[in-house]
């Protein structure tokens, strides 16, 4: 078994190291999804920039928790930052969960327009594509710091990421079925992101509670 400093030294470098670099990320793409989504008309765009905007909140979240990780010197402490990570990746699960149902119900809100569809630009979809490739990248980082320091709540984050690369590929569709004529399916597209959303909160805090679980048996068989 590791001697503590260097947990907590592997604790204090790479997650929050990568923590920072998703809330720098997220504070850019979150600013382009929602100005070009605004100015290009598309309602898919704009509810792919509301779910970055949950990531950067996430962030925040994010970085306190692993600010008291990092501090943990002590059982008592490592048994509190463990409680935290748990509770922490619950809240990233409401946060995509109460994020997901506002962007379905204001996509359900103006679903019944369709001739008041506007059309979309083409920087919305460039926009989408680049989403896209940032937020892979950005996951992959994120999923191997998350594994090589064991943090639940960094997991969690990336895998937050994730949902936001795959909601950008289903926002790109529906911003290219507006283009080939079908400008109701960028609406279509926006709801379907607030379920998937939804789905993957309900997951991950399902996923949350289960590590906590093996956790508290690890602690308890460790005498910690």
């Amino acid at each position: 078994m590791s001697p503590p400093s260097e947990h907590v030294t592997a604790r204090r470098s790479n997650p929050r190291k990568a923590a920072w670099a998703s809330a720098a990320l997220n504070v850019a793409l979150m600013t382009m999804q929602i100005a070009v989504g605004w100015i290009a008309g598309s309602d898919a765009l704009l509810a792919d920039g509301i779910h970055t905007l949950a990531d950067l909140a996430a962030d925040c979240v994010v970085l306190a928790v692993l600010h008291v990780v990092a501090t943990a010197g002590n059982t008592n402490r490592m048994r509190e930052a463990r409680r935290m990570e748990m509770l922490a990746s619950l809240l990233i699960s409401a946060l995509l969960v109460s994020t997901g149902a506002e962007m379905l119900w204001h996509s359900a809100a103006y679903f019944a327009d369709a001739t008041g569809a506007p059309s979309i630009h083409a920087s919305a979809l460039a926009v989408a594509l680049f989403v896209i490739v940032a937020k892979e990248a950005l996951f992959r980082y994120m999923i191997a710091e998350a594994e090589r320091s064991q943090s639940d709540v960094l997991l969690a984050s990336a895998w937050h990421a994730r949902s936001d690369a795959v909601s950008a590929v289903i926002a790109a569709v529906g911003i290219a079925g507006s283009f080939a004529g079908i400008p109701m399916l960028d609406r279509v597209a926006a709801m379907v992101i607030g379920l998937m959303i939804i789905g993957m909160g309900f997951n991950l805090s399902r996923a949350a509670v289960r590590r906590a679980g093996r956790q508290q048996v690890e602690l308890q068989g460790g005498g910690l």
